[in-house]
Order: structure tokens, then C-alpha cells, then sequence
């Protein structure tokens, strides 16, 4: 019994310290409905979008926790900044996914993406939403300039 308790407990935290860890990217993003060019540039998407009254503004987020593990971006610590600029390359953005090229552990190169998701667009503005459990709504997390 009491080791099934134990168990169950430290399980438990398992799961709440992976979903408090999730990557950058963990929720859906919806920000690509509303944006259009969007852009890469070094750990900054840029992007042109909707306001609630239907104007368009050039807005920007830094991108959070995406790094190059051997030529592929991989989604790591939200509360990192980005690195994966300073050894990938050629970037684009089509919808909510970005893709570049990434220098290999052994110095070759490779073509990679991943998805950013976890932006939305709230009112022309990019910002990084995460889900509050307790509520089961969607929080925004504090940005980082």
C-alpha cells in the first residue's frame, strides 16, 4: 500500500514538473490565421498582423527554448532564450512552422523544422500562451525582451 501511494505521488509530480517544463511550443498556435509574412530573423519572428478592428501592424516575439541538438531544432526550456541561430541558417516560416538549415555535430548540414507553437495573435500583438491547468483557460506568459 504504501509503496503504490508513493508511487502514485511521485508520478504525479513527474507529470506536473514536465508539464510546468514543456517546451516552448507545447499549445497550439493560432497566430498563422491572423499573420502574414512572417519572418525569422536570428531568435525573432516578425510578422504582419490583425488588429481586432481589422488593421494590420508589424509586430515581433522572441522566440523561446529552440535549440540545434546535431543539425535539428528541438524545443527545450521556455524560460532558455533561443540559440539555434548562431549555428543554423536559411531561414522560413510557413504557417507555424519554421525551417532552417543547422550545422551537425561533425560540421555537415541539415535541413530541419519545427513547429512554434504556443503564439497566438491577441489584438496585432504576438504573445507566448500557456495552458493554466487549474482552470483548464489559456494564461499569457511574461514576455522576454
Amino acid at each position: 500500500m504504501k509503496r503504490t501511494l508513493f508511487a502514485a505521488i511521485s508520478f504525479g509530480i513527474t507529470c506536473i514538473g514536465v508539464a510546468l517544463n514543456a517546451p516552448a511550443n507545447a499549445a497550439p498556435s493560432t497566430y498563422q490565421n491572423t499573420c502574414r509574412n512572417m519572418n525569422v530573423v536570428e531568435d525573432v519572428l516578425e510578422a504582419n498582423c490583425l488588429t481586432r478592428d481589422g488593421r494590420e501592424v508589424y509586430t515581433n516575439i522572441r522566440l523561446r527554448g529552440i535549440e540545434n541538438i546535431d543539425g535539428r531544432l528541438v524545443a527545450t526550456n521556455p524560460n532558455r532564450v533561443s540559440n539555434f541561430y548562431q549555428t543554423c541558417g536559411r531561414f522560413s516560416v510557413r504557417g507555424n512552422v519554421l525551417r532552417a538549415t543547422c550545422r551537425t555535430r561533425n560540421g555537415g548540414l541539415r535541413n530541419t523544422a519545427i513547429a512554434l507553437d504556443g503564439i497566438d495573435n491577441v489584438d496585432g500583438s504576438l504573445r507566448y500562451y500557456a495552458p493554466n491547468v487549474a482552470s483548464r483557460r489559456f494564461a499569457p506568459l511574461p514576455q522576454m525582451y
